[in-house]
This record gives structure tokens, C-alpha cells and sequence, in this order.
């Protein structure tokens, strides 16, 4: 598989260990990555399907691999010591689910006062099946004016799909219906 080459404004790390590991347990995985990184500094990237706790780990093989220094958020819970401790080491934003509009703020806050800063965020919120998508990352992008990444998982395929990212973050109602479509919601690939 070839990796794409991040650009100039794009958060990176400088550690060859986890770059060279994140390659190495995707391939092991048998895991495959299309698509390119947009040169972004501030990004809210969309993972589709949430359907395992896999997920996390195909999503740090791929950031890791790439050299991507991200953040996500996690249920507030996940961040109780010792467990906190590596969540927060690994870019970790806690988010307490009983408050989303302040949970909006709060991301559009981070977003405005970093130079950088790239988000993974799960659109369903859960790993279970879910009939309709969760209007978070939208929300925070439109708020934060910054642009989304739809990263697709196909788990038949064993690929990660890097979809264009959206630019237009005028609209919440917009936004969601353009993530979807990108990411294939309803389509046999998903």
C-alpha cells in the first residue's frame, strides 16, 4: 500500500516508532487506506461505520502510519485513572454525553484558540446499529468553520476509505446530508 504524503499544514508527528507501527499493524490486520490527506491544519474527520471496537485501533494504525498528530473525544468516563492517563496521552478530549450543546461549544473553543488541531469523531455515537446520525461533528464544524473528513471503513473489504473533504460548513442540515452521501449511508458498500 502506498501512503499519501502529508502537506505543510497538516499536524505530524516526528516519531518514526509509531509511524512505523501504525503501518505495520494495519498491514498485519490485512487493512488496506485509499484517498489522500487533505493539507488542512484544522479538520473534523468522520469515521463510518462505528460498528466495533476495532475501529480505534484501525483508526490509530492509520493516523500513527500517516504520522497524523490527532485528538478525539470519548465519554468523560473513559478518562477515570488509570485508563485517563494513556486516553489523554493519545490526544484524548474527554465529552460529558449529558451536555452536547456544551460540548459544541467547548470544541468550537479548542478549535479557535490551536494553530492545529484534527478530530476523529464517530457520527452514530455508538458502536450499535443506528437509524439516524448524531448532528455533533456537524455542529462543531459549522460553528468552528472548520472542514470534514469522511473516512469510510469497509469491513468487507478491509478498506479505509479517505473520501474529498467538505469544505462547505455553512449548514448543519447541509453538512450531515454531504457526509452521508459521501460516506455512502444506505449504499451496498456500507
Amino acid at each position: 500500500m502506498r501512503w499519501p504524503v502529508l502537506g505543510p499544514k497538516v499536524p505530524k508527528t516526528s516519531n518514526p516508532l509509531t509511524r512505523w507501527l501504525g503501518r505495520r499493524a494495519l498491514g498485519l490486520m490485512g487493512w488496506r487506506m485509499t484517498g489522500q490527506w487533505p493539507d488542512e491544519p484544522k479538520l473534523i474527520v468522520v469515521l463510518a461505520p462505528h460498528s466495533s471496537n476495532i475501529d480505534f485501533i484501525l483508526s490509530w494504525a492509520v493516523f500513527w502510519g500517516l504520522g497524523l498528530k490527532t485528538s478525539f473525544l470519548a465519554k468523560l468516563s473513559l478518562f477515570r485513572f488509570p485508563l485517563g492517563v494513556i486516553m489523554r496521552g493519545l490526544g484524548g478530549i474527554p465529552v460529558d454525553r449529558s451536555s452536547p450543546q456544551g460540548m459544541v461549544d467547548q470544541m468550537a473553543e479548542q478549535f479557535s484558540k490551536r494553530k492545529q488541531l484534527v478530530v476523529g469523531i464517530t457520527p452514530e455515537g455508538t458502536r450499535g446499529a443506528v437509524r439516524k446520525w448524531k448532528s455533533g461533528f456537524a455542529r462543531i464544524a459549522v460553528r468552528a468553520s472548520v472542514p470534514v473528513l469522511p473516512a469510510i471503513v469497509n469491513y468487507q473489504e478491509r478498506m479505509i476509505y479517505l473520501q474529498p473533504a467538505i469544505a462547505n460548513v455553512d449548514s448543519v442540515d447541509e453538512l450531515l446530508a454531504a457526509t452521508k452521501a459521501a460516506a455512502g449511508v444506505g449504499s451496498p458498500r456500507n
